[in-house]
């Protein structure tokens, strides 16, 4: 009897330490739309790092708290950076003049735009911009309103895999 309490202990012990680490340090995202698709699919479940709070980098996978209805949030990859000047022109993206030497996105030939980002904001995308609601459409992503970067999918089982 001492031996099975003392196991029910540890594990009640393990399970507390688990779901500290994973609200403390990580989430989940369940993805809902389309607007990252062929990167990741409706329905599939995202590891999300949270803390320490990661280095934001361009072509990150980020999940945010959408700016018009911060109850919600989304997820998107980043293509500006705070104090930086995008340019989206001839299906291309330029950041502060220069074209990107690895591009991470695919953006429609007749999409145009041009914008200066403030300190303090990302300018983000969707992989499939025909369907996503982003950046392009006037708002900006706040520093404090990213929830986390996106790590990995983790379910469905058939289709884990680490996220670029």
């Amino acid at each position: 009897m001492r031996f099975l309490k003392k196991i029910a202990i540890d594990l009640l012990l393990a399970f507390i330490v688990f779901l500290l680490i994973n609200q403390l340090f990580f989430g989940e995202f369940i993805v809902r739309g389309r607007s990252m698709t062929p990167t990741i699919f409706p329905g599939e479940r995202i590891l999300v790092l949270r803390f320490p709070p990661p280095k934001i980098r361009r072509c990150d996978i980020v999940v945010f708290l959408y700016p018009r209805n911060p109850r919600r949030s989304f997820i998107k990859r980043v293509a500006g950076l705070p104090g930086e000047e995008i340019e989206i022109s001839g299906g291309k993206l330029r950041v502060n003049g220069s074209s990107l030497e690895r591009p991470c996105f695919r953006l429609q030939p007749w999409a145009k735009l041009k914008k200066k980002i403030p300190l303090g904001f990302f300018f983000v995308l969707g992989d499939n911009s025909e369907v996503s609601n982003d950046s392009r459409y006037g708002w900006l992503v706040p520093a404090d309103y990213i929830e986390g970067k996106a790590l990995a999918v983790f379910w469905p089982p058939s289709r884990i895999r680490w996220l670029r």
